[in-house]
């Protein structure tokens, strides 16, 4: 079904010079770079196979960050839509004190400050408060959001409030866009693997297997890493759930407002009818290929590998139907994700899940105003099912499609996790099925639990206008435990909190995290996209 995740974000120019002040601050949140004063230890440094790394401090001298490191070889020139390649050997010391670059992107929205990127951009960032190598901690590895056409590893930097807790984390840029999710028959013809357009999924594969070979270098445990995302970075992790190319490189995961079950995706080549999917992976690049003015032929590659950041960036950006997502390639994505849960044939990992009460109140509602244009979302999404969905979530009035719409959305988020946790439990897996339920008191609660809010509270990075109270102290407590617990243990429980139970298809319930913290009754209305989605799921296998 369709989710806000996968829709690209709106274009907004002057997001450059209205959030250049916040971009500052988001960029070095987390360093406090303090004087050092006399007689304080030298800066950190690991030696790896590829040479020397100086790190940084960020706060005491027990805690250390190493920020901007290559895990792959520069993806420009010929490696331009390429899967990753090994890291470039460097001689000498190589600073490793400020971020690096960010990845292409186009200006997205006033909740993502924009950052000029560019395509040497495949780097990631560690922090630690315990570097010796003989630490053994538990990894985080976390993939951020931003419908894998934005955003960037700085983005709420979870390692400064994380790693006291004792975890070491470390977060990585991908790919985005037309740079991470490009597919084209020529590229395809290229590949030994007859696939192309998911090279953004690669990045991360390559980010796991440079924590695999590397970490303990760091003081982490090779043996115990959990995969991490928020929206599209949650959507991604189960896509590496759905590869087979991921087979060992992670042990645990979790998912926040993000899923591949509530969504089909893109198919290589074959059209699909449902999720407001038009055309395939291939027809989209050869779409952007000819908006390029490149013609097919012998000379495309070449020629489409020569084209500058800023053309594609910009032909991209005056074509509104383009859209790169992940696609079923038949090799990183062999099948369908939601078809290859619901057959049990994913990664068998312990699951953290969940989403958020009021995920879409940030997205809107501006394109469905009407019944009407309701009625008619929900046939570009479902299809024949459609009246199904609108059964479930009736409009009578025009002034009644906003509420239904809003609550539409936000439930696809909460299917989602709901339906993963049923999926692992098939397995016999641990899973935990949490519902984000806490809105704020200030200007912004009229949003209600809105989607990205509880990664403030993992954070502990909140808007200078927040309103604090005890509640949120406590709640922010809560979270930061039950995540670093699971990364631990692969059970988020510990004494002091509330007992979260492993989540059980029987009784059906989730735990929520908010101004109350216990189980809960999921709600009923996930039961009717369960049994659409299975209708379509059977459908498209037809």
């Amino acid at each position: 079904m369709n989710d806000p995740k996968h829709r690209r974000f709106a274009l907004d120019t002057a997001a450059r010079c209205r959030h250049l002040t916040r971009l500052i601050a988001l960029a070095v949140l987390g360093l406090s770079h303090a004087p050092i004063a006399f007689g304080s230890p030298p800066p950190p440094k690991v030696t790896l196979g590829a040479g020397v790394l100086e790190g940084t401090y960020f706060g005491s001298e027990s805690q250390v960050a190493f920020l901007g490191v290559p895990y792959s070889a520069p993806p420009i020139g010929e490696l331009r839509w390429k899967p990753p390649q090994p890291v470039n050997r460097w001689t000498g010391i190589r600073n490793a004190t400020q971020f690096g670059a960010v990845c292409p992107q186009l200006p997205a929205t006033q909740w993502l400050p924009y950052i000029s990127g560019n395509e040497d951009c495949l780097y990631l960032n560690i922090w630690t408060t315990q570097f010796h190598a003989d630490a053994h901690l538990p990894v985080i590895v976390f993939f951020h959001g931003g419908g894998n056409v934005a955003g960037y590893s700085q983005m709420k930097p979870l390692g400064p409030a994380l790693s006291p807790l004792g975890v070491l984390v470390v977060t990585a840029n991908y790919r985005l866009g037309p740079f991470g999710f490009f597919a084209h028959p020529a590229l395809t013809a290229e590949s030994e693997h007859g696939s192309s357009g998911n090279y953004g999924l690669l990045d991360q594969l390559q980010a796991l297997k440079w924590v695999q070979e590397n970490i303990s270098s760091f003081g982490g445990d090779p043996t115990r890493v959990t995969v991490m995302g928020q929206s599209a970075g949650a959507v991604d992790i189960g896509l590496l759930m759905a590869s087979p190319l991921a087979k060992g490189l992670f042990h645990r995961a979790i998912l926040e407002s993000g899923d591949c079950q509530s969504t089909l995706n893109k198919e290589i080549r074959s059209p699909l009818p449902y999720n407001f999917i038009s055309g395939t992976g291939e027809s989209d690049g050869e779409r952007l290929a000819k908006d390029l003015g490149i013609a097919d032929g012998p000379d495309a590659l070449r020629e489409l590998r020569s084209v500058s950041t800023e053309k594609i960036l910009d032909a991209w950006s005056k074509d509104g139907e383009l859209r790169f997502e992940a696609i079923v390639d038949g090799w990183v994505v062999p099948q369908q994700p939601a078809k290859i849960f619901a057959e049990g044939k994913q990664v068998n990992v312990p699951v953290l899940i969940g989403s958020n009460a009021d995920e879409a109140t940030v997205f809107g509602s501006s394109q469905v105003q009407t019944v009407d244009q309701f009625r008619e979302y929900l046939r570009q999404d479902t299809g024949k099912f459609a009246d199904q969905e609108f059964h479930a979530y009736p409009a009578t009035t025009d002034s009644e499609v906003r509420t239904r719409y809003l609550e539409y959305q936000s439930d696809l988020f909460a299917y989602g996790a709901r339906s993963m946790a049923r999926a692992m439990t098939h397995l016999d897996q641990k899973a935990y099925l949490y519902y984000f339920t806490y809105a704020e008191t200030g200007k912004r609660a009229d949003l209600g639990a809105y989607h990205g809010e509880e990664l403030k509270f993992l954070s502990e990075s909140f808007p200078d206008d927040w309103q604090h109270n005890p509640e949120d102290k406590k709640l922010g407590g809560a979270v930061r435990t039950y995540w670093t617990q699971f990364a631990k243990t692969s059970d988020p429980n510990t004494q002091g909190l509330p007992d979260w139970p492993v989540y059980d298809p029987h009784s059906d319930q989730c735990f929520e995290l908010g101004r109350r913290i216990g189980v809960r009754p999921v709600t009923p209305r996930l039961h009717v996209l369960e049994k659409i989605m299975k209708q379509v799921l059977t459908e498209t296998a037809n």
